[in-house]
């Protein structure tokens, strides 16, 4: 038997116990943890499809055994002691068996769906060191990217479907997935862009743009005329801003 059979099997029997009169808090418990059987069935069946959608050759690790073992546990107490089998052991250990088994499908699917961003591992890494010194509309496209990258990377793509689906514009993991290809190439060509104004820049403005964004910053008593007229050379002065340490 399925975790979906079971779950229809148990509503069958709530509906009799219903017609029986049986006590709400027995039935708010049977309808409790029907429902989370059904649940953790839909999902397993999400994950399948994400899984044929994303062409995975390998497959999230569930304990068959242990499902089947619980399942046949619980509906022999049905067969024993009725509705009120929902209250025993048998209905808590089947709900903890389905709970650690969808917790285990949900670490492989995070881990499958980060997959597709370790191209842009390095990349990450240069937008998140904030050593990026070019003009604020580069840099400001560089964080815009950032910020819609990370958000995505950590989204469940099965459990936050529909929130990711919003973040991407998309419709389908397919095109999600086509979606953050093309933000990790825009970050690509943005940090590109970035390092040609900074390969533009003397050697002096370089200098001076990293210590300003250096714990340290920039004192300004080494703000010379002569810097200050290479970084609004340099199309960045603006960009700079006086803080007390």
């Amino acid at each position: 038997m399925t975790l979906l059979q079971a779950a229809t099997d148990l509503q069958v029997r709530l509906e009799a116990a219903s017609i029986a009169d049986a006590g709400d808090e027995l039935l708010a418990r049977g309808r409790t943890v029907r429902e989370a059987i059904a649940s953790a069935a839909k999902h397993f069946e999400a994950v399948q499809s994400y899984r044929v959608a994303i062409d995975c050759t390998s497959n999230p690790q569930l304990d068959a055994r242990a499902i089947r073992q619980a399942i046949g546990n619980f509906r022999g107490s049905f067969r024993r002691s009725g509705p009120k089998a929902v209250q025993q052991q048998s209905a808590d250990k089947l709900q903890n068996v389905v709970d650690a088994q969808t917790k285990g499908v949900d670490r492989w699917v995070n881990a499958t769906w980060r997959e597709n961003f370790s191209v842009a591992k390095d990349l990450l890494k240069r937008a998140e060191a904030g050593d990026l010194h070019g003009s604020a509309t580069a840099r400001s496209r560089v964080r815009k990217l950032l910020s819609t990258i990370e958000a995505v990377l950590n989204m469940n793509p099965v459990r936050d479907r529909a929130a990711l689906e919003a973040r991407l514009n998309a419709e389908g993991v397919d095109s999600c997935l086509e979606r953050v290809n093309e933000l990790i190439g825009a970050l690509e060509a943005a940090i590109a862009a970035i390092d040609q104004e900074q390969a533009a820049m003397t050697t002096a403005v370089r200098s001076a743009l990293g210590r300003a964004t250096s714990d340290e910053g920039l004192p300004l008593g080494e703000v010379t005329p002569e810097l200050l007229a290479a970084l609004q050379a340099a199309g960045v002065l603006d960009d700079l801003v006086v803080r007390q340490l």
